[in-house]
This record gives structure tokens, sequence and C-alpha cells, in this order.
């Protein structure tokens, strides 16, 4: 693209340094003072008013009020800003080729460049058309896939993007401007318009957009261009408002929608550059697309919302007071994918098996074991005691010298439980009767 079609200048400074708009251009008395030049260079412009035209292939036109170049005193020098201008428009729009490693392509009076965006890193889920969608089989192109990331950190496509939309923004988003660009799709037949790919900032433009999702016929990713108005952060998710007052064509309070930006609290970094009065590119993903939030309430409007899942969705930049824009940035690539959380069903809590309480049972009789004496016999342990268990007094001795004969009672009989014998017991003697000396001791 050359400077045979230049783009018309909205800007001008006027001798006084003035800012003058294009919209003041016919105006009696004129509201600046000559000479005119650039905004952003020393390079004389002039002042085109409104005027009816008619085209190369007859149709009649209105060509809307700019600033043009003054033409170069030179023969045969075409008129273009000076070096150092940022409104180079063909050193701009070759510059953004050159850095698209391809993507951008440079066409007969226009730059078209190629949406090829790979999945998120986080769902990888394939995008699902809507039904009776004219689409392609996406092509093959690893062009994403082998190149991450340029300077600054986003994929090639999104930098082309970011950068095409400042050069437009210089000049005012003039519908004549953004003509001169295209969009390729690698599941669309033919190209699409930079309008039916990027939406915004006028609330107007933005509206096509609500329509669509409304009516389901987004195939392809598309961008949402605005300024951050207001920033919302709470213990769940941060919410970015991009734009307000988006028409819909509905009564009541539902006449009109916004457009927001929000991310839970697990992908909360992606939001946290984002700052009142930042311009925003967010771009959806084949996977991640917009989405129309329509609440219960009546009293609360429709609201275009995107969830973004990767860094590279979002190209943020800010403006100077001169309205030269920065490089386009992009948050920080999130540390770790995060993974769908999967809910672990919790262990089931069996009850514990009832306590067995012991049945009472009567003690068993002491197994008596035959201790050895120090001598080396076997000593008799003592007997049971009697049922009456009182000792039985001595009875004197007769003439003839011998103690009368008593006998002890047999020991009332004891339930033995019915247990399995352990071991045979120890046969037990029974207990000798005192001798001669015992009875003499006890007189």
């Amino acid at each position: 693209m050359g400077e045979r079609q230049p783009f018309k200048l909205q800007q001008a400074r006027d001798k006084n340094g003035v800012v003058v708009s294009a919209r003041q251009i016919g105006e009696k008395p004129e509201p600046f003072t000559r000479p005119l030049r650039c905004a952003y260079c020393e390079h004389e412009v002039t002042a085109q008013p409104e005027q009816p035209r008619i085209s190369t292939k007859g149709k009649p036109f209105t060509r809307g009020a700019h600033f043009a170049l003054a033409k170069e005193k030179e023969k045969g020098r075409t008129a273009e800003h000076l070096p150092g201008c940022p409104l180079r428009t063909d050193h701009t729009v070759h510059a953004i080729a050159r850095r698209s490693h391809g993507l951008a392509e440079l066409r007969a009076g226009g730059l078209q460049l190629r949406l090829v965006l790979a999945a998120t890193t986080d769902t990888k889920t394939p995008l699902l058309p809507p039904p009776g969608a004219p689409l392609l089989a996406p092509a093959a192109d690893p062009v994403n896939l082998r190149i991450h990331s340029v300077d600054p950190v986003l994929p090639p496509a999104v930098t082309s993007a970011a950068r095409i939309a400042q050069l437009l923004a210089m000049y005012g988003d003039d519908p004549e401007n953004v003509e001169h660009f295209t969009v390729k799709h690698p599941g669309l037949r033919t190209p699409v318009a930079w309008n039916d790919f990027c939406f915004g900032p006028d609330p107007d433009h933005l509206a096509r957009l609500y329509q669509q999702l409304a009516a389901g016929l987004i195939r392809h990713p598309v961008a949402v261009l605005g300024e951050v108005t207001q920033v919302k952060t709470t213990d769940s998710a941060t919410s970015c408002k991009i734009a307000a007052r988006v028409p819909t064509g509905l009564p009541g309070p539902l006449a009109h929608a916004e457009v927001y930006l929000r991310a839970d609290s697990h992908r909360r970094p992606l939001l946290e550059p984002l700052a009142e009065g930042t311009r925003v590119l967010a771009l959806a993903a084949p996977d991640v697309a917009w989405k129309l939030w329509k609440p219960n309430s009546s009293r609360i409007g429709h609201q275009v919302v995107l969830w973004p899942q990767a860094h590279w969705q979002i190209a943020y930049w800010d403006v100077d007071d001169a309205g030269l824009p920065t490089p386009p940035r992009s948050p920080n690539p999130l540390n770790d994918p995060i993974r769908p959380q999967t809910r672990t069903r919790p262990a089931p809590v069996r009850p514990a098996p009832p306590r067995r309480t012991a049945t009472p049972q009567r003690p068993a009789p002491t197994a008596f074991k035959a201790m050895p004496h120090p001598s080396g016999t076997v000593e008799a342990p003592a007997p049971l005691p009697a049922a009456a268990d009182v000792p039985q007094p001595a009875v004197p001795a007769t003439e003839t010298g011998r103690a009368p004969s008593t006998t002890t009672p047999p020991p009332a009989p004891v339930e033995r439980p019915v247990t399995a014998p352990a071991s045979v017991p120890t046969p037990v003697d029974p207990p000798r009767r005192p001798g001669f000396f015992a009875r003499w001791r006890r007189r």
C-alpha cells in the first residue's frame, strides 16, 4: 500500500498550535488560523470540506471532511509525512507486515490479516459453530504453534491486530480508512471486513455485535476494542467494563447493554494490568467466545462478556496527551496451566461396628502348679478351703494316746464354665494327718 491512496487525516494543528478536528471544517467563521500542519510533524496540510463525488463505477457518494497533505513543490515527488511521524501509513503498514511472521499480507490497496489462532492452553475444546454456518475445515497452519510469541509477548496475529487498531484510531476510525484492511479466517471461504472482526469503540458499532450474538451468527473469533471505564474486584472474580450504553433495540431498561471482561480468582492476573483509561483489544479464541448474558431481573440490562483463558487474548496500551499510543502489551502468561477442577466424592463414613459387651462369667478355679522344694522333693500346695471356711479346733488325745478320728466334709461342688480344656491338670495328693510329734506339741 503506497501513498496513492493516503489515509484521510482527522486532526491537524493551526498556526497557534491548537488541535483542530475535521468536524470543524466548513464552519463560518473558521475556528482555526491557517496555515495548518500535521498533528505529529511539520508537514503542511489543507482542509477538505465535505463534497459530493461520483465513483469510478458511476455511483454517487459523499466524501467526508478531512485534512490532506499539501502537494510537494518538487515535481514527481509524492506527498508524505516527514520521517519519524507515526502517520506515515506506508511505513507503518509495511512494518506491521514484516513483524507478523507472514500473517499480515500486503494486497493491492490494502492489508489482509490471516487470523490463525490456536486453542487456549487450558480448555483445548474445539469451536462449535452454529447450525447451518458455511464453515470449512480449519487449515493445518502451524504458525502460532511454532512461534509462541514476539516482542511484546503476544502471538503475531494478535500483535498485528492491535497495531492495526492503533493506526486506525489515530485516523479517527474513518470508515474509508477501515476499508483497506480485511481479515482471513481459515474456516471462512472469503475474507471479512475489519468491521466484522473488530467491533468498537463506537457504541453503535458494538450494537451489531450484540445483534449477532443474540441471533447466533458469530462464525469466527471476533475482537472488541474499547477503553476501561470501571474495574471491580471481589473475592471470586475481577470485572472490567470496556463499553457502555450499547443500543439493543429493546424497550425499557433493556434498551442498553454493557461490555465486560471478567476473570475468576484463578485467572485474575490476566486483568490486573488493566486500569481506568487503558485501551484494550480483547480477542476471542477458537474455543473461548464472547457470550451474551441475560439477567433474570428486568431492572438490569444485558451484558456482552468475555472470560479470557490465555494471556494473548488481551492487548492493552496507553495514549499520551498528544494522542500517540504506546506499544501494545499483554499480561504475563499464567505460570501453571490451570486444570479444570474435578469434584472428588468424600469417602463414605461407615458406621462403627457395635461394641460387644462381655458376658459375665464365673471365675474359673485356680489351677495349682506343683512348686519344687529346696530339698528336691515336690511339695503339694495348700488344699482348697472347706465350705465353712473356719479352721477346726484341736481335739485332745485319749488315754490310749491316739486322737479321735475326725473327717473333713468334702467341699461343695463348683460349676466349671464350658470351655475348651487348655491342659490336663496335675493330680494333687490328699493331705496327710499330723504325726505324733505334732500332736505332742499341741498339748
